[in-house]
């Protein structure tokens, strides 16, 4: 059990270390195109993994099963995540966009049962929903007319996509991880991404007046919200399941708004704080559990 918090910490590291991803790519998006973007994001990513893998299984080249799965990887959660995340952010707002975000834990759910049949407990959809719930009052300050003022545009359609792509990119993933490491898993995820994106980005190679600002943001989008937060997240798919996992997902928004009062001096209300506290709540509900079996648990391990 002890065990399993500690990839339950490496969940909320993610969770954090994707925080900030937003507030950045907003801000690269003024720089270059959507698939650009995911190409540079990933090729430094690509150079990163490398000599890890080969530190860690003295090997680079994947066994022939795994080629599929981590090609429906690189293809749904390099490719056309990030470029629906993309085109989102130039279409619309961030709290537009940290709201759909945190529909990832039911997209991850829903495909995980029709593909895994991965089935959840009566407590788990609670602890979903409590969650979830806890995310919207985090991003609506809990005041149910922003929520309302958040009006659907093509922005936000293309979010959606983002959401399902990250549903399947999450089991292609568990398949993957029966055959190779996460770390390897994650490196041929970002081959196969940027592979299938070069033929779109080859007429849009262009960088639009790039300052110091623009080169930090793209070394904190490549290695902090790509290469650790997407070796911890394969991680966790593997050991914990792709539904436990998107529901950590949930502390997204919850990050950005600490983020945002710590580095950029904007205020949390009461009512935020009672939202982060439902999401934990929420997240406690799901992962935990329940007290039977973990007495049985317990009688396992001293036999």
């Amino acid at each position: 059990m002890v065990e399993v918090w500690g990839f339950y910490l490496l969940l909320l590291c993610t969770s954090m270390l994707w925080a900030g991803n937003f507030v950045a790519g907003k801000f690269l998006v003024g720089h270059a195109s959507p698939m650009m973007l995911t190409d540079m994001r990933w090729v430094v990513a690509i150079v990163c993994l490398i000599p890890i893998v080969w530190w860690k299984e003295k090997r680079i080249v994947p066994p022939r099963q795994a080629i599929w799965p981590l090609f429906f990887m690189g293809l749904t959660g390099v490719m056309l995540f990030n470029w629906f995340m993309f085109l989102a952010l130039e279409r619309t707002s961030a709290d537009n966009v940290g709201l759909l975000s945190a529909l990832n834990p039911v997209a991850i759910a829903i495909v995980s049962f029709f593909l895994l049949r991965e089935r959840m407990t009566g407590r788990q959809l609670i602890g979903m929903t409590v969650s979830f719930l806890g995310v919207v009052v985090v991003i609506s300050h809990g005041d149910v007319g922003r929520l309302l003022r958040l009006h659907l545009n093509t922005g936000d359609l293309y979010m959606l996509c983002a959401v399902a792509s990250w549903g399947f990119y999450s089991v292609a993933g568990r398949k993957a991880m029966k055959y190779v490491s996460p770390y390897m898993s994650t490196l041929w995820a970002g081959i196969f991404g940027v592979l299938s994106l070069m033929p779109f980005t080859v007429s849009s190679m262009e960088i639009v007046a790039p300052d110091p600002a623009f080169w930090l943001a793209t070394v904190y989008v490549s290695v902090g919200a790509t290469v650790l937060a997407m070796l911890f997240w394969n991680i966790g798919v593997q050991r914990v399941g792709g539904t436990k996992s998107g529901v950590f997902l949930n502390f997204n928004p919850i990050f950005t708004a600490l983020l945002s009062f710590w580095l950029l001096g904007e205020r949390m209300n009461v009512v935020q704080f009672a939202g982060t506290a439902l999401v934990i709540s929420g997240v406690y509900l799901f992962t935990a559990l329940p007290r039977r079996a973990n007495r049985i648990g317990s009688l396992e391990a001293k036999a």
